[in-house]
């Protein structure tokens, strides 16, 4: 038996709907920004596919108590390929289908109330086999049960590979913090704090948080993003925001969220120039720490580390109790000895008949376009943003 009343909604006007009831959620959310209401609208807004080849459609799944209260927000849709016609592949799939920009897709809910959700979810989605051929079942707490839940109602999921997250616990002081850190991070500080004194540098640290402030600072924030990953000599990293409707999703996210006062921009600053950035969410108790860039003509004095370190320092002096240092191996990120949390991924496909066969069929077709030479018109029935 359900525990939850399950809704569908399908369309942008019942998305909206969901505002006040939403936000008003967010404050048991998991300290993560996109599952925040704000996110998903502007995520929607700017990232979902309208063309021929691929189009999204609302599917979203609520979850209210018998009561009426809101009590978890499954941001689903269903991507089409082609958009129109009767041969088409229906792959049901969470907002964030992007290069990255949402780093951990699923469900929002409350933690107290996980194991109930995702179990009534498959158990929904079972009964509802014929709507979807596949899911992307993302972002599933690595706990056990959650796992369990998934093997038992399809038996076959195919899982994928988990997004690690890493979550820094902050003490009272900065003195403190410090002292805890490994001699190798507490050495790495040392440098970068003291090489640009020994040539007569001297940096700044500003944060912008409100509208005005955020504006300015996106922009500059993508300048250096794409400086950064500009460099090859050294680990790459992408351009996440290289289209126009990524950087007019990072725009209005960041506006929303300063609305709030729930944005903060941190901007390392040599003579008045901005050589360091990265962009944190104010969540509760927690500073999510997302992108970020750099001018490489100032690398070797560790900017990048410096720029964490003022961020930390803010968060401490501020009263947050953890600094989330965002997902992603890297070597960078473990040196500060933060606690991990995996998020697993699952490949479900749908037990109707209809499913099974079009899962298996695009399986081929996807396979026989990655080995020709010359696909770009084929690989638009596929790909987003091709």
């Amino acid at each position: 038996m359900s525990t939850f009343e399950i809704e569908i909604v399908n369309t942008s006007s019942g998305l909206l709907a969901l505002e006040s009831d939403w936000r008003a959620l967010e404050a048991r959310l998991p300290a993560l920004p996109f599952v925040s209401f704000d996110w998903n609208v502007a995520w929607w807004q700017h990232l979902r596919e309208q063309k021929l080849t691929v189009t999204d459609e609302l599917a979203i799944r609520t979850f209210r108590s018998a009561s009426g209260e809101l009590c978890a927000v499954a941001p689903l849709m269903l991507t089409r390929r082609p958009g129109v016609g009767p041969m088409q592949f229906r792959q049901l799939q969470f907002f964030g289908a992007d290069p990255n920009m949402t780093e951990i897709r699923g469900i929002a809910t409350p933690d107290t109330l996980r194991q109930y959700v995702y179990a009534d979810l498959l158990e929904h989605l079972q009964m509802d086999r014929d709507s979807w051929d596949w899911l992307e079942f993302s972002g599933i707490p690595s706990a056990p049960t959650l796992v369990s839940a998934v093997k038992e109602r399809f038996a076959d999921a195919v899982w994928l590979q988990d997004v690690c997250d890493y979550s820094l616990p902050l003490t009272p002081t900065w003195a403190e913090f410090k002292h805890g850190l490994s001699r190798n991070i507490k050495e790495s500080l040392r440098k970068c704090y003291n090489s640009p004194k020994r040539d007569g540098i001297t940096f700044s640290i500003e944060v912008a948080r409100t509208a005005s402030e955020v504006t300015a600072a996106v922009e500059e924030f993508l300048r250096l993003h794409l400086l950064r990953s500009e460099l090859r000599e050294t680990t790459h990293h992408n351009n996440v925001f290289a289209t126009e409707s990524a950087r007019l999703f990072l725009f209005d996210v960041c506006l929303r969220f300063a609305a709030r006062d729930a944005i903060r921009i941190f901007q390392l600053k040599i003579a008045g120039k901005v050589v360091a950035t990265r962009i944190g969410f104010a969540l509760g108790d927690t500073l999510y720490l997302y992108y970020s860039g750099y001018d490489p003509a100032y690398s070797q004095y560790s900017i990048m580390t410096t720029a964490l370190a003022e961020a930390i320092q803010y968060a401490i002096a501020e009263g947050f109790r953890s600094v989330n240092l965002s997902t992603g191996q890297d070597v960078s990120k473990d040196r500060w000895s933060p606690n991990h949390f995996l998020y697993r991924n699952a490949m479900l496909v749908s037990p109707s008949w209809r499913g099974r066969i079009k899962h298996r069929t695009y399986a081929v077709v996807r396979n026989g376009l990655d080995n020709l030479p010359t696909t770009m018109g084929l690989r638009g029935l596929l790909s987003r943003r091709s």
